[in-house]
């Protein structure tokens, strides 16, 4: 081992003077292999079918706003288990808002959590998708403040004539009037993430079919770079 700084210092550079290529991936290379040794081995074919599905809601979505698919019912099971949630804290402005609160992060914290802790970056697009769908709907939702045409549904008894979410919290900021141009916002914004989700889940479903089975190259996104030999599904040990 070479205790001398400045011969050390020799040996860290090429026959040129410059320093050797850093090996480590850099930019989409990186991603391409935090991705690749999470996907390898996957089953694509299957996960196509649910790329199909996800495309044909977003067709439906960008051609009428108010489409309904199967995020729409659990969508709204947690706008209301955000408005139960909020109301513990006694505001009625937070237990109006929580409803869009909850729709908003449940799907962000699913994707997230597939993303991180089950190392799932298909199913972590699949969620992008359906917070996507929730932006959209809450887009819906605030463009009819003032209008109140929309068919209300409440598990807590009654509809009052205040019940309209948006139109409580546009008017408590002094901005109901914006509500066309406040839902326009939030729709195009769902409807970007949706696509966004469709093209990142298809990319994954390309990893996932060209990375070779039996040897995935790790690289953490903050760490050294660490070679995967077990069964596809398994976590990498370090040295």
């Amino acid at each position: 081992m070479e205790t001398n700084p400045v011969r050390a210092g020799r040996a860290r550079t090429t026959p040129s003077g410059e320093p050797p290529a850093d090996p480590t991936p850099k930019g989409p290379s990186r991603v391409r292999g935090w991705v690749g040794a999470r996907v390898a081995g996957g089953r694509w074919v299957w996960r196509a079918g649910v790329l199909l599905v996800l495309a044909w809601i977003l067709k439906g979505t960008l051609a009428e706003a108010t489409h309904t698919s199967i995020f729409t019912g659990i969508t709204l099971g947690f706008h209301e288990m955000g408005h139960a949630f909020f109301s513990w804290f006694g505001s009625r402005i937070f237990t109006t808002a929580g409803g869009t609160i909850f729709q908003i992060l449940v799907p962000l914290g699913a994707a997230v959590y597939l993303a991180v802790k089950q190392r799932d970056p298909f199913g972590a697009t699949v969620c992008l998708f359906w917070l996507g769908t929730s932006l959209v709907e809450a887009g819906v939702y605030a463009s009819d403040a003032r209008a109140q045409v929309l068919p209300l549904v409440s598990p807590f008894g009654p509809i009052a004539v205040d019940s309209h979410d948006w139109t409580v919290m546009l008017m408590r900021v002094g901005k109901l009037s914006k509500d066309q141009q406040i839902g326009a916002f939030l729709i195009g914004s769902g409807r970007l993430v949706m696509v966004a989700a469709l093209g990142a889940g298809a990319w994954v479903l390309r990893v996932m079919a060209t990375t070779p089975v039996g040897r995935a190259t790790v690289q953490p996104m903050g760490g050294a770079e660490r070679t995967h030999d077990g069964p596809p599904g398994t976590s990498p040990r370090g040295p």
